[in-house]
């Protein structure tokens, strides 16, 4: 059952309690739902909504943490943090989401982050996660003009980090950072003052840990998502919180763990409900996509890559989009479905065609500013053109996007270099192929290759 529990597999829940003398009847009685529901459920049907998983942990008594849902004290030996300490207690240390980290780290880290987003956490865990400012700042009372100038800040260390990678920027933005977090405590004119400046530090956060990521620190990315969901759950921009929920499970993702992945996508997918934001709801419904390809699972990810489309075209002003969500359109949807395919055809090469095409779609309706998706598309074409078997064609995006990837601060796109390598493995014969797989090796100093 506690395999189960944390796999989320509510199915095999629903049949070990009949086969221990538990009928549907109860369990829809005891979980609010429809008996026909249930049975469902028990027959295969996969739950992914974070409300429903939630009732029924409380309708069946289930220590919430034994799910990833919240941290529960009695969760024991398959809970999130032995010493009872809470789930921050592990970003207290660092270490929450690092590469590398253990299980029950991943499972602090998301436990918390379904807490900070979806319910809040208590003053004595913001208390212990918070990142405090290096010194006191001293400031009169904030007013309009001092939330846009930090509104306009965090807008301006974003377009830098897309253009020249984390590596380039992630001191100026933790610096800025640093003052900005003072601003949490000084007094504002009014009550929408402060919510601004809280949703600017929140944003800022975002930023930053999307910064830390890109030069590997993942451990520093999650401590600074986690901050971020707090603010964005205290500004009340469910939106926000579901944007950080995508970057967190990008981190994850990254990292190999694609069902972790996923349950934060799942997270973000509550989030984006709760703040009726199609455009968010996109973003991780996408790259829900990525996950199940990533796993193996070509028919979910074409589910999730059609209800991801269908969500957008929901949205009824995309010219009303936050800023932290104006990069999510139809480019993007073709990024993460190449992105998507990639993973397939990592396993299966009969998905290349399709991963190149829509990544060459994506690469073109980018602009030139955002330098880093472009040069990942280029990855990713390069690498399935290798696949398709069209040697000449890959071999020349190989070695354009070698040296787009040389050109930019990003152990990410770095790392995304095995995809070719992986690719012109193919080749064992090509002198070209083989030249490749050496400059790779060196530029990557020997990481393994990454998602």
């Amino acid at each position: 059952m506690r395999e189960a529990l944390a796999a989320r597999d509510i199915a095999a829940v629903f049949r070990l309690l009949k086969a221990h003398g538990v009928s549907q009847r109860r369990i829809a009685w005891l979980t609010g739902q429809s008996q026909p529901e249930v049975s469902d459920i028990a027959r295969g049907r996969v739950v992914m909504a974070y409300e429903v998983l939630s009732r029924i942990a409380t309708g069946l008594q289930i220590p919430r943490g034994y799910m990833g849902l919240a941290y529960a004290p009695d969760a024991g030996s398959a809970g999130l943090v032995p010493d009872g300490s809470g789930a921050s207690s592990w970003l207290g240390t660092g270490v929450v989401g690092g590469e590398g980290g253990s299980e029950v780290e991943r499972r602090a880290f998301i436990a918390l982050a379904a807490q900070a987003a979806l319910v809040g956490v208590s003053a004595a865990d913001w208390d212990r996660i918070r990142i405090r400012p290096s010194a006191p700042v001293t400031v009169g009372q904030l007013g309009v003009s001092d939330a846009a100038a930090l509104e306009s800040s965090v807008v301006f260390y974003r377009a830098q980090d897309d253009a020249l990678g984390g590596g380039a920027v992630r001191s100026a933005i933790t610096g800025h950072l640093d003052w900005a977090t003072g601003l949490l405590d000084a007094p504002a004119a009014d009550a929408a003052v402060r919510a601004r400046v809280m949703t600017a530090v929140a944003d800022l956060h975002s930023v930053a840990g999307w910064a830390s990521f890109d030069t590997g620190d993942h451990s520093a990315a999650q401590r600074h998502f986690a901050n971020a969901l707090v603010l964005a759950k205290q500004s009340d921009r469910s939106d926000l919180a579901a944007k950080v929920l995508f970057q967190s499970g990008r981190v994850l993702l990254h990292g190999r763990d694609a069902i972790a992945a996923l349950k934060l996508f799942q997270l973000g997918q509550a989030a984006a409900d709760d703040a009726h934001c199609p455009r968010a709801a996109a973003l991780l419904t996408l790259n829900a996509a990525w996950a199940y390809a990533e796993m193996g699972k070509p028919a979910q990810a074409s589910e999730m890559l059609a209800r991801a489309g269908d969500a957008l075209a929901r949205e009824q002003d995309p010219d009303q989009a936050p800023s932290w969500l104006a990069f999510m359109g139809h480019a993007e949807i073709d990024g993460i479905t190449g992105m998507t395919a990639n993973a397939l055809a990592a396993r299966d090469r009969g998905y290349a065609e399709q991963a190149a095409e829509h990544a060459t779609r994506s690469r073109a309706a980018r602009p030139e500013s955002d330098a880093r998706s472009r040069t990942s598309d280029l990855l990713a074409i390069a690498a399935n053109l290798l696949r398709a078997g069209d040697q000449a064609a890959g071999m020349t995006a190989a070695r354009e996007a070698l040296s787009a990837v040389r050109a930019l601060h990003s152990r990410r796109l770095t790392d995304r270099l095995g995809w070719i390598s992986q690719a012109a493995s193919l080749y064992p014969r090509s002198d070209d192929a083989r030249q490749v797989v050496a400059d790779i090796a060196t530029v990557r100093g020997g990481h393994a290759p990454a998602v």
